[in-house]
């Protein structure tokens, strides 16, 4: 099987010859010296190939080649959603052509702009106290999924310390940035942050966090979950912590949050 002319061109102008990722547009117009050029894929959200992407072999060769299956993509974020699989599932894809074609539609019949990107905050949701975490891989657990993170420490730290709180947070930072996919990174993550945290404890600090769940609203599609994480580092004399009931971690000790957030 192969897509068939008509089932390209329905793709196309339902998709406003954009991508579908970054909305760039996919025919770049003609020079002075040269025709017109198409920078966009036709992209398959299951592939047909036993070895492919997203593969399922209960899907039929036409539903393949079929326009469910296909969604307009510019060359970078084929490669992108093509590399990452198990980030970019069947079911991801498929609702990211369906928001961008509704979002096609909107353009098209309406000259009003989607509502502004931005965050929502549920007081329900802000955490009243953070948990000490003395395991890497528990922090990175915790890390895992946040899009932000919400940093503090004592004003007062001497320059020594300081360095110790700014290499730990810069490389909590880089290591779930990097996203860790594989198992070999999360085990150098561990390590790595594992350092770090080791330092802050020879000074004297303790790492407390938590997690508050947050909305991100605007654009073309409905409110979104957008995770972020609170990270407090206080001297282990804190006079905040709370020692509460059993162990949950290592110390079993808290700290409030003050109201949601340094």
């Amino acid at each position: 099987m192969s897509i068939t002319d008509k089932t390209r061109k329905v793709l196309w102008g339902q998709s406003g010859s954009l991508c579908a990722f970054c909305k760039t547009p996919l025919v770049i117009d003609a020079s002075a010296l040269d025709s017109e050029s198409v920078v966009g894929d036709e992209c398959h959200i299951i592939s047909g190939a036993p070895n492919g992407p997203r593969f399922d072999p209960g899907l039929s060769p036409q539903a393949i080649d079929g326009l469910g299956n296909l969604l307009l993509l510019c060359r970078v974020h084929h490669k992108l959603v093509d590399d990452q699989p198990e980030t970019f599932t069947a079911a991801t894809l498929a609702q990211l052509k369906a928001n961008h074609e509704q979002w096609v539609r909107e353009r098209l019949t309406t000259s009003s702009e989607p509502e502004p990107f931005r965050v929502v905050r549920d007081r329900m949701e802000i955490p009243t106290h953070l948990v000490r975490v003395t395991s890497a891989k528990v922090l990175l657990d915790l890390s895992s999924g946040c899009y932000g993170r919400y940093d503090d420490y004592p004003d007062d730290l001497t320059d020594a310390d300081l360095d110790c709180v700014a290499a730990f947070l810069q490389n909590l930072t880089d290591w779930v940035d990097l996203g860790l996919n594989e198992p070999s990174e999360r085990i150098d993550a561990q390590k790595s942050v594992a350092e770090t945290m080791a330092q802050l404890d020879q000074a004297g600090l303790r790492v407390y966090v938590a997690r508050e769940k947050q909305q991100l609203r605007g654009g073309v599609g409905g409110p979104s979950t957008w995770y972020v994480l609170h990270v407090r580092i206080v001297r282990h004399d804190d006079p905040s912590q709370i020692l509460v009931g059993d162990t949950p971690d290592a110390s079993g000790s808290f700290a409030p949050s003050e109201g949601g957030g340094p």
